[in-house]
């Protein structure tokens, strides 16, 4: 529950502290004292829009902190954890700051955290209804939310089997609207899908293939220039050809030989010559036996590389990722070839699943509708105790269209039908509910529903507009029913009501200075005695209205 609120520099507000107890907290207080900034201070640590208007008149920030216990008990430890917020003695402290540029600050349990967790958060910790709350009410679409609340834990196991069996339901059309295509364009697609897995296959290509042919290419580049070379020397030393450099030399080794025999001043020249050619036979003989290195030629690895790239670039980028490609196609075309086949399949699958859905939504509906008569008959009770004698009360359903039959839970549509006269027929609650006639449905309704609403803490913006006499004294009774479950606050202008406080906080109006400022002050049984007083005859000092103000406190112990 809230155990303390502190509240500085906001709007007139510039600094009030209070500590609520259990049961019914009541605040009454003048008209523009501040009641209502005690409600917007509260909305904006739930997370709600606050704009830097409420910074009080040269003050640089409004700051609003409350301090909550019991915390296990109302926040899911997962939802904690999710957000990191670690807790000591079971105490949540949650502090907003608002600056005079307009900027935020959230502090839960100390650690700054997003607005946007206060939101999630302060949604386990208060629930807050106002006079523009009760369009609540009139909401229809909240209807089936509440009818579920009421109905409990026997509908819940229901409700997620039935969400199972959806999701398992919306596969089954997922899938199918994969298999149904146009058969011309599934030729078509058939047709790329072979050539692609065609192409790729025809490629093998594998991991780091791309690096191991640059490097490839770059050894038959070095190779090519070595040959090149090799057979020039080759060719030079030769002795086949006839006319290469070596065979001359062998001829004119010969002539010398000749010159000689004729005059033998050449024989030294024929000797060194004849020497030379030695040595060039030898070189002939090593370099001639020289074999070529039996590599890849050059252009078969810079195509196969040109592929490779080729390939790469049209599916994926890598080779891995053309392989997904690959594997992807392949199923793609099982997919098309087997469609007709799969699709009736999938549609008598469908139909199976379609028919337990229909199973599970109508054992759904089956305690819903149970639940609804149990409900009216309890908002009739409820409500005729709050002062609406002849108001009939129901829960109408209807089957959703078939176009959007399945939600995630059920096929029902619900609307509460509300009829406030004898005689009339029922109709919508929307169109036939006052103001207070609507405030009282959903005291009704939170009254019912207290028990089964982990909220701690509710609070009641005015909800007792329109009413009077013995109904005020039946919404008095409804909180007090309401504040044995819940730690309730309410704003009213009452005295009926305000007599039935635990604890009763007055909000007043100090002008005396040169600033108006907003003072909240606990009150003792005589302050309380004198203020239930003023709000039953407006004068707070008359001695009659007194002695009723304390007969209705005692009454409403």
């Amino acid at each position: 529950m809230l155990i303390s609120l502190t509240i500085q520099d906001f709007a007139i507000v510039e600094y009030a502290s209070f500590t609520p107890g259990k049961g019914l907290n009541i605040l009454t207080g003048e008209t523009g004292a501040g009641k209502s900034l005690i409600i917007d201070a509260i909305s904006a640590l739930l997370g709600h829009r606050i704009g830097r208007d409420y910074v009080r008149k040269d003050s640089d920030k409004a700051v609003i902190e409350a301090v909550f216990d019991g915390i296990s008990e109302v926040i899911p430890k997962s939802v904690l954890d999710e957000f990191g917020i670690e807790v000591e003695d079971d105490t949540l402290i949650l502090l907003r700051e608002i600056s005079k540029d307009g900027r935020s600050i959230v502090r839960i349990n100390g650690r700054t955290m997003p607005v946007s967790v206060l939101k999630s958060i302060g949604s386990y910790l208060i629930d807050i209804h106002g006079q523009h709350d009760q369009q609540t009410i009139f909401d229809s679409s909240k209807h089936l939310g509440i009818l579920d609340d009421y109905s409990g834990e026997e509908l819940t196991p229901h409700i997620a089997a039935f969400s199972e069996k959806l999701n398992e339901y919306r596969e089954i059309l997922q899938i199918r609207k994969q298999y149904e295509t146009d058969p011309e364009k599934s030729r078509q697609m058939q047709d790329l899908l072979k050539y692609q897995i065609k192409e790729i296959e025809d490629g093998a290509f594998s991991e780091g293939e791309e690096e191991e042919l640059v490097e490839k290419l770059k050894v038959l580049k070095q190779e090519e220039k070595r040959r090149f070379h090799l057979s020039y020397v080759q060719g030079a030393l030769s002795t086949d050809d006839s006319e290469s450099p070596l065979s001359a030399l062998q001829t004119a080794v010969e002539h010398l030989d000749a010159l000689t025999a004729i005059d033998p001043s050449f024989s030294e020249n024929a000797q060194q010559l004849r020497s030379v050619v030695m040595d060039l036979e030898g070189m002939r003989d090593t370099i001639c036996g020289e074999e070529a290195n039996s590599l890849e030629s050059y252009d078969e690895v810079e195509a196969r590389l040109e592929k490779l790239r080729g390939c790469t670039v049209k599916y994926g980028g890598s080779v891995s990722s053309m392989n997904e490609f690959l594997e992807d196609a392949k199923k793609r075309l099982d997919m098309l070839q087997e469609g007709d086949t799969k699709i009736k399949q999938l549609n008598i699958e469908r139909a199976h699943v379609e028919k337990e859905l229909v199973a599970l939504a109508d054992k759904i509906h089956e305690i819903r509708e149970k639940a609804g008569k149990q409900l009216s008959a309890d908002i009739v009770s409820e409500v005729q105790f709050l002062g609406l004698s002849n108001a009939t009360f129901d829960v109408s359903f209807t089957k959703r269209p078939k176009e959007r039959f399945f939600s995630k839970t059920g096929y029902d549509e619900v609307e509460f039908l509300f009829s406030a006269n004898k005689g009339e027929d029922l109709k919508p609650l929307s169109k036939t509910a006052s103001g207070g006639e609507a405030a009282r449905i959903m005291l009704a309704i939170k009254t019912i529903l207290a028990r089964a609403d982990a909220t701690p803490v509710l609070i009641f913006d005015e909800v007792d507009s329109g009413i009077s006499g013995e109904a005020a004294k039946a919404v008095s009774q409804s909180m007090k029913k309401l504040s044995q479950f819940h730690q309730v606050f309410c704003v009213t202008h009452m005295g009926q009501i305000a007599a039935a406080a635990d604890q009763h906080f007055f909000i007043s109006k100090d002008q005396s200075g040169e600033r108006t400022k907003t003072n909240v002050e606990e009150l003792d049984e005589n302050g309380r005695v004198f203020e239930v007083a003023r709000l039953l005859s407006g004068n707070s000092g008359d001695v009659q209205s007194q002695i009723l103000a304390k007969n209705l406190i005692l009454e409403r112990r």
